[in-house]
């Protein structure tokens, strides 16, 4: 039988009604975001803790509760035009989960998937100079794929069509993001007071905060999709 949770999205995604699934979408800043980024509406915001729908709904969003890892969420072929995954794939417990998540988010989408993933690509790098960035060691983020794993995830899915941005570039150690590696575990921002001193040093090659992945999952003219996976003026719909 499946949970009446999981009963009410695909009876809601049934309609065909959304233009796009914001799936983990916390109180609502990403629906926020996508809606400004792609210019298409409604959108049906998914997420597994009920205070966040409560807040995102409150903020005026389409938000229903929803467990992305339910065996029996089985979402409708084609329902939307896109699906997001922002600030979420980290805070699933396995890879294996992320890739489950996507293959259901690619399955509903009709033109093409979006991620936002924080960076854990620097961690040995940092770690020579003393420094680390915050959330590369929170206990929130069990899942901390690289950018060569969503390759592989990517090759092994047959998605061979897809654009890396990448995002918040971090010159030095200034940044209150950057702690020092003496820091307790979940800390969120540096302070000196707490922390101790901590290594000043210029980052000698680019060290970015997130990255947002577009995945294509079917022809679409090209202009469109540059304008969907474009490299300029697409930090200005990502401010968050």
């Amino acid at each position: 039988m499946v949970d009446a949770s999981v009963a009410e999205v695909i009876s809601a995604l049934s309609t065909r009604r959304y233009a796009f699934i914001d799936a983990g979408c916390g109180e609502g800043d990403s629906m926020g975001h996508l809606l400004r980024r792609f210019g298409r509406a409604p959108g049906l915001g998914l997420d597994y803790h009920q205070q966040s729908v409560d807040a995102a709904t409150a903020k005026g969003f389409d938000a229903r509760y929803c467990n992305l890892l339910a065996t029996d969420l089985v979402l409708p072929e084609a329902c939307v035009e896109y699906a997001a995954a922002v600030d979420v794939l980290e805070h699933l417990p396995t890879e294996r989960d992320a890739v489950a998540v996507l293959v259901k988010l690619a399955a509903a989408a009709r033109d093409f998937v979006v991620i936002r993933h924080p960076s854990f690509e620097d961690v040995d790098y940092l770690a020579q100079l003393g420094v680390r960035l915050n959330w590369t060691d929170w206990t929130s983020h069990p899942n901390r794929m690289k950018l060569d794993d969503f390759r592989r995830v990517f090759a092994a899915l047959g998605w061979r069509d897809y654009a890396i941005l990448p995002h918040m570039i971090y010159t030095d150690s200034s940044h209150l993001s950057v702690l020092p590696l003496a820091a307790p575990p979940d800390t969120l921002k540096y302070d000196a007071s707490q922390h101790g001193p901590k290594p000043a040093v210029e980052f000698d090659r680019p060290v970015y905060g997130k990255f947002d992945i577009f995945v294509r999952l079917r022809e679409i003219d090209p202009i469109r999709w540059q304008g969907i996976a474009c490299v300029e003026g697409w930090e200005a719909h990502w401010d968050f």
